[in-house]
């Protein structure tokens, strides 16, 4: 009777959520239906772009089934769509001005430089940014503070207390369960092991860590001193003083923000910017009225016979997921199809990727010296381009990043983990085994390996090394000594890199795709973007299965859903990684 009953229950749960999906479904198709007809925005005279950054930013918009399917249909905010309406909105003459309005933002600082620099770039056509936040976290400050007019509400605060880079290890809790981690690696500074191994950072790790959040710190102040008129001392004594509990006066008194005000009250700000007399409507244009006026990423007519191809590399290199991460084989036959398209005269690869494989990166590698004997390709790196995202990009004729991009890391890793203690002292299991050759049983999760195993690994992680060091110098065109004395697995910021040799100019993927433009005498062509992004029928079918159990962890775990991510590889992970260790930066 219990066992018909859980049958009866799951089947009536199972016919109510189809029911409330398929509803959900049709509802959207006839949304999508009617609105078809009205795509095309044209902003009226004096209208107010209101770009409203909230969530978690990606490096592309998409659709989020997940989202929809609890009554949220804003999708995921990726960074593309945010600097393709700012363009478009400092191109279009009825666009008078942006209302930045910032909630609970989270994006990464290259990400948000990349923002900032086309917001300072819509400033020099004439046109205002007034900008809003009940509170500003420090990296929407980051952002907020290029803002002609910064307004924050009475009861607000400012977030303003310098970079901290947080680093979680499992080592006790591995110790507790019987668990052992087997590592190897070359490079003192590769500290993707430390989690699994220390209780605590090393001190090179402690050492390279400083420098490059000192590095970002320097980068973010400096911009915010920039456009404030606010000196970088004066800026590091409130980030000493808990500026977080001050009043929200002492913001406007420290020239923090120009004034307080209450989000109503902005309206009235705008409608005085714009002319529009205070009884009248205000015109705004949303991001999506934005995105949907047809425009290109660079200044030239557009043209079907030239095109740049913009690749997308994000995420984790071969990493267990591949919704949200970078499938090498993926990645090479796009680059390949890309390399027999008389139309695509150069290719940017965007990176934004810690690494991953080893073996993933160096196929990718090799697709892009394919393609670079016909076609120019650049790298522009996103907050990342590490390890095996740097890996990849050192092939390309020209390497771009943010000054607070995070590259480097050159360097590998591999680690076995090793359960034995846990199975046969914990649990009580006892193992046999039958073998026709020597170490047919390796890598055994039930015993732990032998000197000659370790040996031969180490070995095979030494190799893997000095490949990645002699495929960087070969990209970059120096000798492999020196960049073995920039190596270790050390994680180097942008600016740092560039004067390093590893990175060539600071900039973003406009300043990448202008380059290839100039390169190939191109004053028209059109990007077309790789790989293609899904439709939302095709993000229904993939997010079905054993994607689901992911998606809704990712949807609610937040930070939580990261580390139990991280965890879960120790499983599945390819043995030897070049990839850069995970760690929470804020």
């Amino acid at each position: 009777m219990k066992t018909f009953l859980k049958t009866a229950l799951a089947c009536a749960l199972g016919v109510v959520i189809a029911i409330l999906v398929l509803g959900k479904l049709a509802f959207m198709i006839l949304s999508g239906i009617a609105a078809f007809s009205d795509m095309a925005y044209t902003p009226q005279p004096h209208t107010v772009f209101k770009l409203e950054l909230c969530g978690e930013l990606e490096e592309r918009s998409h659709d989020d089934f997940y989202k929809l399917l609890w009554g949220d249909d804003s999708g995921v905010l990726g960074l593309d769509d945010v600097l393709l309406a700012i363009r478009e909105a400092k191109d279009n003459s009825n666009i008078d001005g942006i209302y930045l309005k910032l909630d609970g933002l989270s994006a990464g600082y290259g990400s948000l430089a990349e923002i900032r620099n086309e917001l300072a770039d819509f400033k020099q056509r004439g046109k205002f940014i007034v900008c809003y936040a009940d509170n500003f976290y420090q990296s929407e400050y980051f952002l907020a503070s290029i803002a002609d007019e910064i307004y924050l509400n009475p009861m607000g605060r400012i977030d303003l207390s310098g970079i901290t880079s947080e680093h979680i290890f499992y080592t006790d809790v591995l110790d507790k369960l019987g668990i052992g981690i087997q590592v190897f690696r070359v490079g003192r500074f590769k500290s993707a092991i430390e989690p699994f191994t220390n209780t605590q950072m090393s001190d090179a790790n402690r050492k390279q860590t400083q420098q490059y959040i000192s590095s970002i710190w320097n980068s973010v102040l400096t911009g915010i001193s920039d456009t404030r008129n606010i000196p970088v001392d004066t800026l590091n004594q409130y980030a000493d003083s808990l500026f977080i509990f001050q009043p929200a006066d002492k913001s406007v008194s420290t020239h923090l923000v120009d004034q307080l005000a209450y989000q109503a009250q902005i309206e009235d700000r705008l409608k005085f910017l714009t002319f529009t007399h205070p009884d009248e409507e205000l015109n705004v244009a949303t991001l999506s009225d934005m995105i949907s006026i047809e425009n290109d990423l660079g200044y030239y007519e557009e043209s079907e016979e030239n095109e740049i191809a913009i690749v997308y590399a994000t995420g984790e290199i071969d990493g267990m997921d591949d919704e949200e991460n970078i499938n090498s084989q993926e990645i090479v036959s796009v680059l390949d199809e890309i390399r027999k398209d008389p139309d695509i005269k150069g290719v940017v690869l965007r990176i934004n990727s810690p690494g991953g494989s080893l073996f993933g990166s160096e196929q990718i590698w090799a697709a892009i010296e394919r393609l670079k004997a016909e076609k120019d390709v650049v790298s522009s790196m996103s907050d990342y381009a590490a390890s095996g995202g740097y890996y990849i990009a050192s092939n390309s004729d020209r390497i771009f990043a943010q000054p607070t991009t995070l590259t480097g890391s050159i360097g590998i890793f591999g680690i076995i983990p090793e359960a034995e203690e846990l199975l046969t002292e914990k649990i009580g299991f006892t193992f046999d085994e039958v073998k026709t050759n020597k170490y047919g049983s390796f890598p055994s999760l039930h015993k732990k390996m032998t000197e000659a195993e370790k040996a031969f690994f180490q070995k095979e992680i030494e190799n893997g090394y000095h490949q990645f060091i002699e495929r960087c110098a070969w990209g970059r065109k120096v000798s492999p000594d020196s960049i073995a004395k920039i190596a270790e697995g050390r994680v180097w910021t942008g600016s740092d890199a560039q004067q390093l040799g590893l990175v060539d100019e600071l900039g973003g993927l406009r300043e990448a795709v202008n380059w290839i433009a100039q390169k190939n005498d191109l004053y028209s062509f059109e990007t077309v973007e790789y790989p293609p992004k899904k439709t939302f029928l095709e993000e229904l079918s993939s997010n079905m299965g054993a994607t689901i159990q992911a998606r809704l962890l990712h949807l609610w775990g937040g930070e939580m859903a990261k580390q139990l991510k991280t965890v879960k590889q120790l499983k599945e992970i390819y043995p030897v990684q070049a990839r850069m260790e995970p760690f929470v930066l804020k």
